[in-house]
């Protein structure tokens, strides 16, 4: 029943900012209303949930009253009366639509979290306007009101005991007056006020700030290599090895011209050193001396590649995997962490939230780690690299084999020192919760008890355990 009413209601709010359109603009206010939403304005600027467009000559801010209302105004405000803000600006989520512009962090909150989608596929209308009733409907979803008919909220807003001027034209005025008067209603179903709500939540900035946090950083960005020379077969798996770093989908071997076939059989015998690598096709033209790698990677590196401008698009699955793991990392860590601690969240929430089970080739992925709670070592390694990623700590997946059989983990890199991480032999196969450290930041000593590896140039040194 819960998720059914969760379905309901993430419906109705995508039909309240699917069904607007667009009016005329600079609707004119009567002097009452006006001054009311410069009241409301100010209030809810000093509490960070509304802004300006701008500041004025004096450096006050520009609070543009009297513009007619916007989709993206809309779904930022809701967004705060969620209490989400903290989260949209942290975690910044991707989505499909290419119109978002200034309203991006919180159009990707919203489509990320099901509250709306756009009036496209590429587009989420963030300039088009929206009308009084659609605005209504959002606010009294914030206040609990799963039933509300977007085309008539009038008697719902009324016995919410929201304040409001009904009329044609909506404007920015009127956006800060219904806000305002919504703090002080009852959220359905309890008996506290949205305001309260709000402040329990810690969502209210004294400074005006909104509740702006930190960004995870987006990084480190590797660095894009395309073209490698090789002279010698037993050198192209650790050069290619080392070139896939900057996860790029095509790269050219320069090879000893009549040796390309050679060369082709060397890697695919080496293949199993690429643990990034989850496909590849290699072809050449005989005679010319060069092998043209198309490289397929696991959906962690997809979506490193996605960040750093390495690929266009992400598919919708993909994009799901990314806007977990941002949830994840806001759910988890903050920025007054340290790159220690928030390893170790990364390690324990991995740990704690899933189960070592072969489900097929999502239990491989990062998604299964991620979303499905069901992974094999694969799975555990890519979603660790990729929420190490998206906080700037940096991370490789190592590949080779544990007790005898194929297996993958981690090294982490921190004050300048790097460490083995295996989340997967941390989590024991066991019909009760267990939590281990046995393979947290170990040496590669103390790893090479029962795990081995090959030693390539570009998988770096772990020298000592943690804190010795």
């Amino acid at each position: 029943m819960g998720n059914w009413k969760k379905r309901c209601l993430t419906g109705l709010l995508m039909s309240a900012l699917l069904c607007t359109q667009l009016v005329p603009g600079g609707a004119a206010l009567t002097p009452d209303r006006l001054e009311a939403g410069r009241a409301a304005a100010q209030e809810l600027y000093e509490l960070g949930l509304f802004k300006g467009t701008g500041t004025l000559p004096d450096g006050s801010p520009n609070f543009d009253l009297e513009q007619e209302a916007t989709r993206g105004e809309a779904v930022t405000m809701l967004v705060r009366l969620l209490g989400g803000e903290r989260e949209a600006l942290y975690a910044q989520y991707v989505h499909p639509f290419q119109d978002a512009g200034w309203a991006d962090d919180y159009v990707g909150y919203a489509y990320y979290k099901s509250i709306s989608s756009g009036i496209s596929a590429t587009a989420f209308g963030t300039a088009a306007s929206i009308d009084q009733a659609q605005f209504l409907t959002l606010v009294l979803r914030a206040l609990g009101y799963a039933q509300v008919d977007w085309r008539d909220p009038f008697p719902t807003a009324d016995q919410a005991g929201l304040d409001y001027v009904q009329g044609e034209d909506f404007c920015r005025a009127d956006i800060a007056a219904i806000c305002l008067s919504a703090l002080d209603c009852r959220v359905n179903g309890s008996g506290e006020t949205l305001r309260e709500r709000l402040d329990r939540a810690d969502v209210f900035d004294a400074d005006g700030a909104g509740g702006a946090a930190t960004p995870p950083k987006a990084g480190p960005v590797s660095a894009s290599v395309k073209e490698i020379t090789v002279n010698r077969p037993d050198e192209v798996i650790g050069k290619l090895a080392a070139a896939v770093e900057g996860r790029e989908a095509e790269i050219l071997l320069h090879v000893p011209a009549g040796q390309e076939e050679a060369y082709s059989r060397q890697i695919s015998k080496d293949f199993k050193g690429l643990p990034d690598v989850t496909w590849a096709n290699f072809s050449w033209s005989p005679g010319y001396g060069v092998l043209r790698a198309n490289l397929t990677y696991g959906d962690g590196v997809r979506a490193m590649a996605y960040l750093e401008g390495k690929a266009d698009t992400l598919s919708q699955e993909d994009m799901a995997t990314l806007n977990r793991a941002k949830e994840i990392c806001a759910e988890v860590t903050d920025s007054s962490m340290s790159p220690y601690e928030q390893v170790k969240a990364y390690h324990d929430y991995l740990v704690n939230n899933n189960t070592y089970q072969e489900t097929g080739d999502r239990s491989h992925n990062a998604s299964g780690a991620l979303i499905d709670g069901y992974a094999v070592c694969d799975g555990y390694s890519k979603a660790f690299d990729l929420l190490c990623y998206l906080s700037g700590i940096e991370c490789v997946r190592v590949s080779g084999t544990g007790n005898g059989g194929g297996h993958a983990w981690n090294k982490v890199k921190l004050n300048g020192v790097w460490y083995n991480v295996d989340v997967t032999w941390d989590d024991p196969v066991s019909s009760r919760p267990i939590l281990r450290y046995d393979y947290f930041l170990v040496s590669d000593s103390t790893l090479a008890r029962d795990h081995q590896w090959e030693d390539y140039s570009h998988w770096p040194e772990a020298p000592q355990d943690y804190g010795r």
